[in-house]
């Protein structure tokens, strides 16, 4: 027998103590077995007239055919599912907290199926967490008919594999730890233990492609094709522990900052999180805004008239919904709108003639709409919450040229990173993804795309070619206010619970009136319940004469933002002095063509000093996005 001593037996019945009230602190949120049902109606129809909330359908359509039938499979209620039925339970949308989901399954034999987990649910536009198949494997794009198998993606492509079987009910347990951003697939078939099929990074797409957040939205149960059906029976959803929530401080609570003319400082904000759960956030500088009476400007990287547009053509046996979309940083248009308002924007459609037949090609697919979107700056290099939207339908499109939308409410542009975006549903072969074919793609920021709801991806790097950018525009109102003097250097971050983080606050005169005083504020948008928006005012005094004049308007720099090579166009140039954006001197560029190779250099904000023969110096923000 072992020996312990007094101290080590009091702190492991404290230990047990811990166990025991952790295990008390649960509860069950959904708990559905089917039997307060009517056999023979459908499921989310029922649940509706029952005042049961969490069942709908992918088209939030009970009652129609992508609703599942309540069934009496020997003696016992449950959820009949076939092909057309799509069937969605709503999980309410926690990014805190630790959960078991638990359900029942029954394949029938020859049969097959599919059930997923939903980051957000959003029809067409959902982000998935994994994807299970039983009696399938799936390579990814394909599936394959595989009696006993089940290919599980689950923060990777093939995650794992489950000895599925027939005619008996099997048992799933998902648990998924939001506060340790952790997730595991449990199964068990009767009289056998339960296994661990695959555990993953819970804020990960199903395919581990993008980290898209910690979110619990939905579950879909979902017969995907003619030889597929099974049954569904005692869903349950547990809550592990208590309610759990970050608690985020920042410090300082503000900045003052007194900077030479033509000089640089920084300043270091520190976070902290003292919360139960993983603390994460967003961060710009928020410069404000300026009359909104004003001109227009259109903001877009694409060349305008579009003389060469590039077709990119669907080749799917089915119609593809997709969003397309154009980043720009704050650094991009600090110089030009910021503090303006966004009215509206614009895409150009163009009408494809296949050259043989003289047929114009296929476009949408009938019946659906094209919506236009302004997303906020989000976390994990993600958009955010959408700030405007507009829906136009078919024939509301002037072909050949931009098609103007305007939202009704304009939006503020006062400094966080801005996507515009369209959304809209190709038939098949659909040739309806234009770009200007300009050659000179902002990889990354110009030619955003994204299926599902996920992270953009950049078109030209996926295809291995430059096609230029998208024909995509937004139009901003109003009159600018100083912007671009203050920059992060981060936008977003996540810590752990008791972890901290630190974002750089750069302040740069250049180019600012001496004497003056500047104000903004660094702006959060965290997860913490409690402070869900922090702003952290910003003053900035410039002190002393500026040392150079600054001729802003001497030069034409382009493209701006670039991926490598940048043209500078004026007469009379000795150098050009390139800067990093804390003032250190990276690169002297003295040649006849004026063109600075900016290929090597990393993403960011960089300076031209620009010095003439006379010695008459002017300095340009360029701004690195590869």
């Amino acid at each position: 027998m072992k020996k312990y001593s007094l101290l080590m037996l009091v702190a492991m019945f404290l230990f047990i103590g811990n166990v025991v009230k952790a295990q008390d602190e649960v509860e069950v949120l959904i708990d559905d077995d089917f039997e307060a049902y009517t056999v023979g109606n459908k499921l989310a129809q029922g649940a509706v007239a029952a005042g049961i909330d969490w069942w709908t359908t992918w088209s939030n359509a009970p009652g129609s055919d992508e609703d599942g039938v309540i069934v009496d499979l020997n003696g016992n209620k449950c959820a009949h599912l076939t092909e057309g039925n799509d069937q969605v339970l709503m999980l309410g949308g926690a990014q805190s907290g630790v959960y078991d989901l638990e359900f029942d399954i029954l394949v029938p034999n020859g049969s097959h199926g599919y059930f997923n987990i939903l980051h957000k649910f959003n029809g067409g536009n959902s982000k998935w967490a994994m994807q299970a198949y039983l009696h399938m494997t799936n390579d990814g794009q394909n599936s394959t008919y595989a009696p006993g198998h089940g290919t599980v993606h689950a923060g990777s492509n093939g995650t794992g594999d489950v000895a599925a079987i027939y005619d008996e009910w099997m048992h799933f347990r998902l648990h998924v730890d939001t506060d340790a951003d952790l997730a595991q697939y449990y199964y068990s078939t009767p009289g056998n233990d339960e296994v661990k099929v695959c555990e993953w990074q819970w804020s990960l797409d199903s395919f581990g492609e993008n980290t898209v957040g910690r979110e619990l939205d939905a579950m879909d149960f979902f017969p995907p094709d003619a030889g597929s059906e099974y049954y569904l029976d005692n869903f349950k959803c547990t809550r592990i522990g208590g309610e759990t929530a970050a608690e985020l401080v920042f410090n300082p609570g503000e900045i003052n900052e007194t900077v030479a003319a033509d000089d640089m400082a920084s300043v270091t904000i520190s976070i902290e999180n003292e919360g139960t759960s993983i603390g994460d956030y967003s961060a710009w500088v928020d410069y404000g805004v300026g009359s909104a009476n004003g001109p227009e400007e259109i903001i877009s990287y694409a060349v305008d008239p579009v003389q060469n547009p590039s077709l990119i053509t669907w080749t799917a046996e089915q119609a593809i919904n997709f969003e397309l979309a154009a980043l720009y940083p704050a650094t991009s248009y600090g110089n030009s709108v910021m503090g303006t308002y966004i009215t509206g924007a614009m895409y150009a459609f163009f009408q494809w003639v296949d050259q043989t037949t003289q047929e114009p090609s296929p476009t949408f697919e009938p019946g659906t709409d094209i919506i236009f979107r302004i997303y906020e700056q989000g976390r994990n290099g993600n958009p955010g919450r959408v700030l405007a939207e507009k829906t136009i339908s078919q024939n509301e499109i002037i072909w050949d040229q931009y098609t103007l939308v305007e939202f009704d409410e304009p939006v503020a542009l006062t400094g966080y990173d801005v996507y515009v975006a369209v959304e809209m549903t190709a038939a098949v072969g659909g040739c309806i993804m234009n770009l200007d074919g300009s050659g000179q793609a902002v990889m990354g920021y110009g030619d955003l795309i994204r299926q599902n709801g996920g992270a953009y991806s950049s078109l030209n790097e996926d295809m291995g070619a430059n096609n230029g950018n998208w024909c995509l525009a937004m139009l901003c109102e109003g009159t600018p206010v100083e912007g671009g003097y203050a920059t992060l250097n981060k936008t977003y971050g996540s810590l752990p619970i008791g972890g901290s983080d630190e974002v750089t606050v750069n302040l740069s005169t250049i180019g600012l009136d001496a004497g003056e005083t500047y104000e903004a504020a660094v702006k959060f948008v965290t997860n913490d319940p409690a402070n869900p928006t922090v702003e952290i005012p910003l003053t900035l005094v410039v002190d002393g004469d500026n040392v150079n004049e600054v001729l802003s308007n001497t030069y034409n720099v382009y493209p701006n933002p670039t991926t490598g090579a940048v043209m500078v166009e004026g007469e009379n140039i000795d150098y050009i002095a390139v800067y990093n954006s804390v003032g250190q001197l990276v690169n002297v560029v003295k040649n006849e063509t004026n063109v600075v190779d900016m290929s090597s250099y990393e993403n960011g904000v960089y300076f031209f000093n620009i010095v003439d023969n006379a010695g008459q110096e002017s300095l340009q923000r360029v701004v690195v996005a590869k």
